[in-house]
């Protein structure tokens, strides 16, 4: 009998992880009856950190918060960041199909990016790919298939459209050293996805600043055809100072590494994000990328 995708990646999983990728069942949608389909890579902003990236027949979701709403300190209240209180939605989860998803794509597991929603009800038997450190705390959740990855670590996967290689890139939470290292080491990620010699890269950010360590890091692997930073200018008034990008960083790291396409998320989703995207929208002004500014929902094709 044939295998799942998702089965294939259980049994096949981490006997090739990292080692020559997972092969998946081809797909006859794949194909027009003039030949082979131009590949593309559609991406869907969930809300929040969460995105759905599907490239032929390997769907990958990423910071999975899909509850209404969400219990964690507030970064942003210097006085009381302590106090867990719930976070809700100002909109609505965006429509994803967690039956179609093959690989879970962390971050890190900060509740505002791993709710208490996706902890209970996500498949205990899905492949993730986290950043190392986090490793330990989702095998006590009961995650079974976890990959850790640390700067620089790539996997490699095969799909019915070609080949995606994800890459950890680094992620600084802050720009005080001291900081940073309080809130833990996260991941951003480089995903290439190949088919011949059409190519597509993206870089996510994950929670991170445009240090001149990530610059450095991101540049060094060339111009990608989309930017997805994480925005929204989380914590200038709480204890840790500012933790996630406003306009200017997002700007800043533009300017530095060439992106074809910039789109935005981990904005206007939450009160707690308190930067509004219309200000990143002045800031794009002139600039030689397209801003794809959408609401959670729409599949963009790159």
């Amino acid at each position: 009998m044939a295998l799942t995708r998702r089965e294939l990646l259980r049994v096949v999983g981490f006997m090739a992880w990292g080692i020559v990728g997972l092969m998946l069942a081809p797909d006859a949608s794949a194909r027009t009856k003039d030949g082979p389909a131009e590949p593309h890579v559609e991406v869907t902003w969930v809300g929040g950190p969460t995105l759905v990236i599907t490239f032929g027949d390997l769907t990958i979701l990423t910071d999975p918060t899909l509850g209404e709403s969400f219990a964690m300190g507030d970064p942003n209240d210097a006085v009381d960041h302590e106090t867990v209180r719930s976070h809700h939605r100002l909109t609505p989860v965006a429509g994803v199909d967690l039956r179609r998803v093959d690989l879970l794509l962390l971050s890190h597991i900060h509740e505002d990016h791993f709710d208490q929603q996706a902890a209970s009800t996500l498949d205990r038997g899905l492949a993730v790919l986290a950043p190392t450190a986090d490793v330990a705390a989702l095998r006590t959740k009961g995650f079974r298939m976890v990959d850790g990855l640390t700067w620089g670590e790539t996997r490699t996967f095969d799909s019915s459209a070609g080949r995606v290689r994800i890459t950890a890139m680094p992620a600084r939470h802050s720009r005080a050293p001291a900081i940073a290292k309080a809130l833990g080491t996260g991941n951003g990620y480089w995903l290439e996805f190949s088919k011949g010699a059409w190519k597509r890269t993206l870089y996510w950010t994950g929670d991170t600043l445009p240090t001149p360590d990530v610059v450095e890091a991101v540049s060094a692997r060339g111009s990608p055809d989309v930017l997805v930073p994480h925005v929204g200018g989380v914590g200038p008034t709480g204890p840790f100072g500012q933790i996630s990008m406003r306009a200017a960083d997002v700007v800043t790291l533009a300017d530095a590494i060439r992106p074809r396409y910039v789109l935005p998320i981990h904005h206007s989703t939450y009160a707690f994000y308190r930067e509004p995207i219309h200000e990143l929208s002045k800031a794009s002004e002139g600039k030689p990328f397209r801003l794809d500014l959408v609401a959670a929902g729409p599949t963009l094709r790159y």
